[in-house]
Formats: structure tokens, sequence, C-alpha cells
């Protein structure tokens, strides 16, 4: 564990922040408004005039410890993002986003030394992410019709209710769970009635998750992995919940097919529905935020045992504290427990500490993330960290390190993937 070494460090250097700060606090006072410079250059010109946003980012990875071809500058990648917003008839709006990225260290490699299949994942892309127009039908109750993400659950870390999104796992750990979500065409409606919602969904779409590519860093099998398309029919969720002061809980159904989970390692059958039964809490106790997460989750099948269904109870308890000035600690841990007796582990353990300290009157974020699988926090996992830096009102700056620990197949395979990296992105 002499890796946990580099963690102990940055959460020590996160808590103990406040000198650092006074230390550093001069150097954002000669920020420059990069924005503002080219809005005036161009006699005030402003896509937000328009409905429009957007960024365009450029990142850098530095895999120090790989096998070629994916040893030194593992990545590339230029990124663009695109938003449209405009508002409609009465109180209806509509929203619309894309993100396109080409990645040219496969040009600066030569394409010929990878596969064709991590290429066409990973080379660029374009992917429409919400689509959708929403409003109010009356007083109480609105739609949203279209592709969006439905964020289930309290944890920002590990998903115990949060199952209705397929994910994008083509680059584990290299950033969080709400950047990963893939959006599904979804019909959802909320219904309020005093402190209660009521939030029926119909997913019209159905995606799978994005996986490693075969010849890519993080597929470690020699043999190509077929996943099996889901069937494309109409699935069904429920999500009812009440919101009080310093509390809130919330009920969820979903009779979906399911995605895919790294924890516990089995591929998930697509094509077989699953049902899952869950619910979630906060309670807050002064800084103290306490949150816990359980559900039942049936007829789970996996392409091991192709004759099988499985039952699982996944819970999570947790605590987020804000009691330190300009710093959030959070701490989640989960037990996925099988119910019958067969070659699958009776319980998957899973463990995410996370620590946020902000300094320089906000604009620079100090972040450390590890998440370790296992009982005895010895089967695989991960730590990162990174700081944001906000040069001006319209870029920023992350410089981070990805560290992955061995312990089970998988992660053993990808612990030489450890890596740098850094972007720099302008908002418009």
């Amino acid at each position: 564990m002499k890796k946990l070494l580099l963690g102990s460090l940055v959460v020590a250097s996160l808590l103990c922040g406040d000198e650092a700060d006074d230390f550093l606090e001069g150097f954002d006072e000669q920020s420059v408004d990069t924005a503002q410079i080219l809005q005036d250059s161009k006699g005030g010109f402003n896509l937000k005039e328009y409905g429009f946003e957007g960024s365009l980012t450029q990142q850098i990875a530095y895999s120090y410890n790989n096998k070629a071809p994916h040893d030194n500058i593992s990545s590339l990648r230029t990124s663009f993002f695109l938003e449209y917003n405009h508002d409609l008839w009465s109180n209806f709006k509509l929203k619309i986003n894309m993100n396109s990225f080409y990645d040219f260290s496969y040009l600066a490699k030569g394409r010929d030394k990878f596969t064709q299949e991590e290429l066409d994942a990973l080379e660029g892309e374009v992917e429409l992410f919400d689509a959708y127009i929403e409003g109010s039908l009356s007083e109480n109750l609105d739609i949203k019709l279209g592709r969006e993400a439905v964020v289930w659950g309290k944890s920002d870390t590990i998903q115990i209710v949060d199952v209705l999104n397929p994910m994008d796992n083509r680059r584990p750990a290299m950033v969080d769970i709400e950047d990963l979500r893939l959006t599904q065409t979804m019909a959802k409606f909320d219904y309020y009635l005093g402190s209660w919602h009521l939030s029926p969904i119909a997913i019209l779409e159905q995606r799978g998750d994005k996986l490693p590519p075969y010849g890519g860093d993080f597929h470690p099998s020699p043999s190509k992995t077929t996943m099996p398309d889901k069937p494309n029919k109409i699935t069904f969720a429920l999500n009812a919940g009440a919101s009080y002061s310093g509390f809130d809980i919330d009920f969820y159904y979903a009779d979906i097919y399911p995605n895919f989970s790294f924890y516990p390692r089995y591929l998930v059958d697509y094509r077989k529905k699953m049902q899952m039964y869950g619910t979630a809490m906060n309670y807050v106790v002064g800084s103290l935020l306490l949150k816990t997460e359980i559900a039942y989750k049936d007829n789970i099948a996996y392409l091991q045992y192709p004759n099988q269904t499985f039952e699982r109870v996944d819970a999570l308890v947790g605590f987020e504290y804000n009691g330190i000035a300009e710093t959030t600690i959070s701490f989640d841990i989960a037990d996925k427990h099988f119910l019958e007796d067969s070659q699958l582990q009776k319980a998957n353990y899973q463990t995410a500490l996370r620590v946020a300290h902000d300094m320089m009157h906000d604009s620079l974020h100090l972040n450390y993330l590890i998440n370790l699988l296992g009982k005895k926090f010895d089967e695989g996992g991960y730590q990162r960290v990174w700081a944001e830096y906000e040069i001006s009102d319209s870029v920023k700056s992350t410089l981070g390190i990805v560290d992955y620990f061995g312990g089970n197949s998988f992660f053993d395979a990808i612990s030489n993937n450890d890596m740098f990296y850094c972007d720099i992105s302008y908002s418009f």
C-alpha cells in the first residue's frame, strides 16, 4: 500500500490549506478576462445573446509506466462542446448540447500501431448529449421529453440506485460519474404535492455502455469482448420523494435493461430485464450530512451464467462533512451482496473517500479521490489527485494524476496505466 502515501500527503495538504491560501493569494490578482477582450475586439458580439455557449478544451495525458504503443503521450485530445438554449411558447424551453473530440496522438504515433476497434472508439467522435423540451403542463405538473440523464441517489462516487443511464467507461477513473453518464431519450413527468413529488419515466431509447475497446490500454484481454445489444423496447421507472428541512427521502422502482458495472466484474446480459426497488436518504446534523442508499435487484443475468438469474442487495452508508473552512470531506462504503450460493462472490465491498478544498478566493480547487474495492481494500481500485485553476472567467486549467491499484484480474492488468494529465479549456 505504498501508493497510499501520495493520498495521505494530498489529504494533509488539503486540510491544512489556509497557510498555502495566504501564500498564493496574490497570484490571481492579475488574471485577465480573455472572453471580455475577445468580445470587445469584435464590437460586443456575444454568442450567448443568441442562446449559444460552449467550450474548447485541449488535453494531454502522459502514461509513464505503460507499454507501447500506449506509453508516453497516451492522449492528445482536442474537444469542442456546444450548447443551445431557447425559450419556446409559454413556459417551455429547448436545450440541445453536443460534444466532439479528436485525439491527435494516434496520428503522431502512427495509426497502424493500433487496432481498428480502438481507433473507432477513441480517435474521434461526435456525441449528442442533452436534446429535450421541458415545461409546465399545469401548476403542479412538469414534463421533459427528449435525450437526458436522470440522476438517482445521494452518493457522488458509488452507484447503488443510480441505474437508469448507461456509462462511458472507456477510460476508467479519469473523470467523475457526473461526466460519464450517457443520455437516453425519455419522457419524464414530475407531479408536485406539498413537500412530495412523483416522477414516472418512460425510457424510449435503449443505449449500451461504452466499454474499453479491444486493443486499448484499458482492455487487458487478448480476445475481443462482444456485448449483446439491448432490445429496442420501452422500459419504465418511477421515483417518489419528499424534502423537508434537514431531511429528504426518495423511493425508486425500475424495470429496465441493466447497465455494465466494473464491480462486481461479471458481464451483465443486456438482453434480459432486471427489476430494482430502492430508497435513499439524506439527513443533516450540524456540519455533517449523513446519507444512505439501499436497493434490492432481481433477475440479474450474466453472460458467464446463461441459465441463471441472481438477486442482489446493494447498500451504502456515508457522510459529507463541511465543518472545515472551504473544505468538503465525503466518505462512502458500499456492500453489493448476492443472495444465492454460487461461484459469484457473496459480498462485494467498495469504499470511496473524497476531499475538496478551495483556495485563492475560490479560483483554485484542489481535489483528492480514492476508490478501493474489497473488504480489506485489496481487490483493486484507484486514486486521483487534481487541481483546477480559473485563470479568468472564461479560461480554466486542470492538472491531475491517476494512480491504479492492482488486486483483481482487471486492475492487475491496468495497474501500469498510471498517468499525468493536463488540460486547458476556453469557455464562450
